[in-house]
């Protein structure tokens, strides 16, 4: 008789394909803010820089148009899962307003601050400040919702306050150059975290939380590409898409994210419990800073991947006690 097979190896390969599918969308993310690839990266794996593909700032996208189109296409993808099981689209007054002012506001917010971080630091440090998201749910959580702080909590909040004096520079000798780019970059992606512990906590305590999941996403996302759009419309940044290639990367970043990640991220979440998979996807940093390394080039130094790994080590234990919590 042959062996059966244990579920949770499976769970736990969808979550680690899932973290390596939000790994690569900030890259995707930052081809389109930068308006290419390097060309020694296309040099390296290609063997050739066609023209098309390199970085060009005439063709780079403003940070509002790019996430103003980017929602719009996961808008598209979320509204045709719905088609399969004939999903009603049907919602409350409430629920549609908590839709669209937490969820696609908060979700809005969080990707213009990480988009605008993209510019700023690297793209895999971005995604490290932004993971401090699950020990900000935690503090709000207690502040606002009456919920316990743990010690594993506090740990996990002391751990990534290390970790993010380390990423900044503070304390080292000179400290933190104000007038550089990275002074604005983590503050932002930080901010990011903020936006997304709220958007994950509205998703949890909202009027929208009993909806199904491809439901509240059509509103969510479609809600988050309006109010992207209006920022555009405001700032004078409103711009389509300029080339093919430009199309081709967002609706593949769509595709990535909206439908290969989200997916195998929920059958890891349903084979191995949702506190293992959340804490199994805190690769998901680790991979945006890989890729970042081996096609923009970025990287960091010892001292900002030791403040990296407790960041992610923060993250983790702010999970665990989440489960504690339950």
């Amino acid at each position: 008789m042959a062996e059966k097979k244990d579920p949770r190896v499976l769970g736990i390969i969808c979550v680690v394909l899932a973290s390596m599918c939000y790994g690569i969308t900030p890259i995707l993310s930052n081809v389109v803010l930068k308006g290419g690839l390097p060309g020694d990266f296309l040099t390296r794996v290609f063997g050739s820089a066609p023209a098309w593909a390199l970085i060009d700032p005439a063709r780079a996208m403003p940070n509002e148009s790019f996430t103003g189109f980017g929602m719009a296409i996961a808008c598209v993808i979320s509204l045709l899962s719905c088609l399969p099981g004939r999903k009603s689209l049907r919602v409350t007054g409430k629920q549609a307003l908590h839709l669209c002012l937490f969820g696609g506001g908060g979700f809005a917010a969080t990707m213009l601050l990480i988009s605008y971080s993209y510019l700023c630091i690297p793209a895999g440090m971005t995604i490290v400040l932004n993971f401090t998201y699950p020990v900000l749910v935690a503090l709000l959580s207690a502040a606002f919702f009456h919920e316990r702080l743990r010690p594993i909590g506090v740990v996990g909040l002391v751990l990534a306050i290390l970790g993010i004096a380390l990423i900044s520079g503070l304390g080292a000798e000179g400290g933190l150059d104000l007038g550089s780019k990275p002074a604005l970059g983590i503050p932002l992606a930080l901010l990011s975290g903020v936006a997304y512990a709220v958007y994950f906590l509205a998703g949890r305590h909202s009027a929208y939380a009993s909806l199904d999941t491809s439901v509240s996403n059509v509103y969510i996302t479609g809600s988050a590409s309006l109010l992207s759009f209006a920022a555009a419309f405001i700032t004078g940044r409103f711009r389509v898409p300029p080339t093919a290639f430009i199309w081709l990367v967002l609706l593949a970043s769509g595709i990535i994210g909206s439908v290969l990640g989200i997916r195998l991220l929920l059958k890891g979440i349903r084979l191995l419990g949702s506190t293992p998979a959340s804490a199994l996807n805190t690769l998901e940093p680790v991979f945006a800073s890989v890729t970042s390394m081996l096609v923009f080039g970025e990287a960091m130094g010892l001292k900002k991947i030791a403040g990296a790994a407790l960041v992610l080590l923060g993250a983790l234990f702010s999970i665990l006690a989440m489960k504690r919590g339950d």
